[in-house]
């Protein structure tokens, strides 16, 4: 079981680990439209386009008594974006195992990888 919290501890960190260019602060230059406007005060912030970081962790797990227990867990992260937003690249990650049951422990299978986007 270890192995599955020494998984689970690496997605964490890599999610952490990679922060995503897009939630930089920027900052935005005001109008005189947005400094004549005393009535609202967040108006420039309204006004901002807010992006959320589009990380993912996925965590399965099922069995039953005495049969063992099956275990996965999966990582996506956001790693590059160009300017344009188009192109993108993440990276991704997974392990699963089965624990347990009658026939013991199953070598974990790991996995590594990376997914390009393009948007047309």
């Amino acid at each position: 079981m270890s192995a599955a919290l020494f998984v689970l501890l690496c997605a964490l960190s890599m999610v952490v680990a990679y922060p995503n260019p897009r939630m930089e602060n920027q900052q935005q230059e005001l109008s005189p439209l947005d400094i004549t406007m005393p009535y609202k005060e967040n108006y420039a912030l309204e006004q901002a386009e807010v992006q959320r970081v589009k990380r993912q962790l996925n965590i399965q797990g099922g069995g039953s008594p005495g049969k063992g227990l099956d275990l996965s867990v999966g990582a996506r992260v956001p790693v590059w974006q160009s300017d344009s937003g188009r192109h993108s690249f993440d990276a991704t990650g997974q392990y699963a195992q089965h624990l347990g049951g009658p026939y013991g422990n199953s070598p974990p299978n790991w996995g590594l990888g990376g997914v390009y986007t393009f948007r047309f």
